[in-house]
């Protein structure tokens, strides 16, 4: 009997949504009878799970692929595919440039992609399968059981419905569909069973959440999640400015499990060029966020995402966003050069008299990154010589016996350990404090 099953690596590309879409898709192989592989050197597949959000990211993951497929002249066995937001943009365009590619699956195929592997290897087919985008996303594949760990990212919706001028997220994911609240509730329950403590809601607008079926809205969803016996930390992300209301707010007094931590992607400072984006909230309404959360978590920590450079920016658009910047102090941020994305009304401004320099772009990218860099620094100061509880999550990426945890302030810590306090919480000691990490020893 012929042996359709493969050694499989995968390589994420881009968000937390793609992250999560990959250890899914790797239970979904394993359950199929396929082998996940961590090295790409033992792989007969090899799938590129890729993100189109900046065009950086999809040249990336061209250069990769290219690279992969030279594999196939020395292996008749040897497969590659991609998947993702990539596959959805693109399509048939991909085939131009990679014209030996084998399959090209969009983000809302991800339940199919066993079958679809298969299909090809079972008929031997070298013929490059393109999916079609289906009319709804099967949610269900989310409830597949995952490897022990003590944090979960729980998808409960998919799309997005805000049309910003900037972004591609509808072209690549559709509109917005929301996981039943059943199928959420249900996953995490069996993720705590099996030693999940901490679990992040995601989403492309995770808190216009809303199931039908059940009319659950998503403060209504953080309080049944936060009912789940066993279960300690939540968190979410990204929200949209929008659809913050004083609900979703009280929440934060509330529920003690919800983390005091927030992403809140304020984009730009500047009304006139909110409105552009086409983003439906001013500064004053982030001000009033932001002072609201304050209220009740004097500590809390805000990041946020903010592009600089969108047509039409000038620099005192650009100031009023490094004003709002310091106003806040935003103890994170993603700051973003303006990449124009195809199909979007602002790619064509791009290209007008509209259009931001890329020196300007830097120079004001540079001016919010050392902004960040003191604010950032700052943030982290307050937790010197204090004693901070942690998740241990794993290793961190350097150091003999160095582990990783995080904070309700979603902030790194670093210290000394051994294997087995992974998924325990510990206290520790903090030492040294940095911009972007904290160190320090257990109590």
């Amino acid at each position: 009997m012929a042996d359709f099953h493969r050694r499989i690596w995968i390589k994420t590309y881009g968000c937390q949504m793609n992250m999560r879409d990959s250890e899914t898709l790797k239970a979904l192989l394993q359950e199929a009878g396929h082998t996940v592989v961590e090295n790409e050197a033992e792989a007969e597949i090899a799938l590129l799970n890729t993100c189109s959000i900046r065009d950086l990211a999809e040249s990336k993951a061209i250069g990769k692929a290219g690279r992969l497929l030279k594999n196939k002249r020395k292996n008749a066995r040897y497969r590659v595919g991609i998947l993702g937001c990539m596959a959805s943009r693109q399509k048939e365009q991909l085939l131009k440039v990679l014209p030996d590619l084998d399959w090209i699956i969009p983000p809302q195929k991800l339940s199919e992609v066993p079958e679809i592997i298969r299909k090809t290897l079972e008929n031997d087919s070298h013929k490059c399968i393109i999916a079609g985008i289906p009319e709804a996303f099967e949610f269900a594949c989310y409830e597949q059981k995952l490897p022990t760990s003590p944090c979960r990212f729980v998808p409960i919706q998919q799309g997005c419905n805000m049309r910003c001028s900037y972004c591609i997220v509808p072209t690549t994911r559709g509109e917005q569909q929301n996981r039943p609240r059943s199928s959420i509730l249900h996953e995490i329950q069996q993720a705590v069973a099996d030693g999940v403590k901490e679990v992040t809601l995601l989403g492309q607008i995770v808190n216009a959440y809303f199931d039908k079926t059940s009319s659950t809205n998503f403060t209504e969803l953080l309080h049944a999640i936060h009912a789940i016996d066993g279960l300690e930390r939540i968190r979410f992300m990204s929200p949209h400015p929008a659809f913050f209301n004083e609900g979703l707010i009280q929440c934060y007094a509330e529920l003690p499990k919800l983390c005091p931590s927030i992403h809140l992607p304020v984009q730009s400072g500047s009304n006139r060029i909110l409105e552009a984006m086409r983003r439906r909230y001013t500064r004053e309404k982030i001000l009033q966020i932001v002072g609201d959360l304050r209220k009740i978590h004097p500590k809390i920590a805000i990041s946020t995402d903010i592009i600089v450079g969108f047509p039409g920016e000038t620099e005192e658009d650009f100031q009023q966003t490094y004003d709002l910047f310091d106003a806040i102090g935003f103890d994170m941020a993603y700051i973003f050069k303006y990449s124009p994305r195809p199909t979007t009304s602002a790619a064509e401004q791009q290209k007008t008299d509209l259009g931001v320099s890329e020196s300007v772009k830097e120079a004001c990218n540079q001016r919010l990154l050392s902004l960040l860099t003191h604010y950032s620094t700052c943030y982290n100061q307050q937790f010197l010589h204090t004693t901070q509880s942690i998740l241990v999550e794993g290793r961190a990426h350097r150091g003999e016996n160095r582990f990783l945890g995080r904070n309700v302030y979603n902030k790194k810590i670093i210290f000394t350990g051994t294997e087995d306090l992974i998924g325990t919480f510990q206290a520790i000691y903090i030492k040294k404090t940095s911009s972007s990490v904290l160190e320090g020893d257990i109590v």
